[in-house]
């Protein structure tokens, strides 16, 4: 009995301990702080959308000028020259000129000699005669031109980085409409300002996404208390350090910007985002629909219907003005 009890012992295996090694959580922390502050969550695992709408009207941005520049460096410039005639955002080529002024002699740009020239057929033939003086769709397709490489630059980093963080939160349905809006407010506005100046660019739509950012930031800061100063990094980085770094670098390099189109878009970006998230406002009750802030979401839509009933307006009774770069005949 003490032999067989031996034998099996020495069969049994050892027992054995692994005492594992802590695991560090600071490159966890490290990779999880990150991650939160490219989101816009307030509350953990929240549904994500996909950024389906930025990513499409990037890839288009980019495709476009870099046909335009693959036209310019193989064959000349007419090409670019031509795409800029016919989506730029130009009064003259939406709006009727009137006669008096279509009707003035001036310098022919033909070849044909012994020929009168008008100002009106040299305005046509500017604008392409397709559905002259009412292209509308200048409206559209000046969002999908740009300038140069630098400012194609400045436009898409802003677009993306704004765009995806709040296409990821809201969907593209909301993203949009804000997209849009904004780039319809951002050229009227350039069209109060002077309606004889063209713009290209998608400035106006990317304002008005930068300043719908800004009131999503500040209105999740009331409802975000213990996230707050990531709220403030978040501002300061996707905010207020591009706007600065943009300005210098068009202040340096003497770079013609469309200051009234970011101001039209800016200002339909925070309309738009006043009345979807509302706006801070003292509550005597406790209820959350308190009536000082349905208050202010309605008067924010009031006055972006108002803006673009009264902008529409001034667009379709205005004639177009006399261009200068038609010089008159002697």
């Amino acid at each position: 009995m003490h032999t067989t009890d031996n034998v099996q012992l020495e069969m049994e295996e050892p027992l054995t301990i692994q005492v594992q090694s802590p695991v560090s959580t600071k490159q966890n922390t490290v990779c999880l702080r990150f991650r939160r502050f490219f989101t816009l969550d307030v509350l953990p695992n929240e549904k994500h959308y996909y950024p389906v709408f930025i990513i499409i009207m990037s890839i288009i941005h980019i495709s476009v000028h870099l046909t335009t520049y693959i036209n310019i460096q193989w064959r000349d410039q007419d090409f670019k020259d031509s795409l800029n005639d016919l989506w730029m955002y130009y009064i003259p080529c939406m709006r009727p000129t009137p006669y008096d002024i279509r009707m003035r002699i001036v310098n022919c740009t033909s070849a044909i000699q012994n020929i009168t020239c008008y100002y009106g057929d040299e305005l046509k033939h500017k604008c392409f005669s397709f559905l002259y003086p009412h292209q509308l769709w200048r409206m559209v397709t000046v969002n999908l031109i740009h300038a140069h490489w630098l400012h194609l630059l400045i436009n898409l980093s802003k677009q993306l980085l704004l765009g995806i963080l709040l296409e990821r939160k809201y969907g593209s349905f909301r993203i949009v409409i804000v997209y849009w809006l904004s780039n319809m407010g951002g050229i009227l506005c350039l069209m109060l300002e002077d309606s004889r100046k063209s713009g290209i660019g998608a400035s106006g739509a990317i304002y008005g996404l930068l300043l719908f950012f800004t009131v999503e930031r500040l209105n999740a800061m009331k409802t975000n208390i213990d996230h707050r100063l990531l709220i403030v990094m978040q501002l300061i980085l996707f905010v207020a350090f591009p706007i600065i770094i943009i300005t210098s670098v068009t202040t340096i390099l003497d770079i013609n910007v469309g200051h009234s189109a970011h101001f039209g878009g800016g200002l339909v970006g925070f309309l738009f985002g006043i009345g979807m998230f509302g706006c801070s406002c003292p509550c005597l009750s406790n209820n959350n629909y308190c009536n000082c802030h349905m208050a202010c979401r309605w008067t924010a839509f009031i006055f972006l219907s108002i803006y673009f009933v009264f902008t529409f307006t001034i667009f379709f009774l205005i004639d177009a003005q006399y261009i200068p770069w038609i010089w008159p005949g002697s």
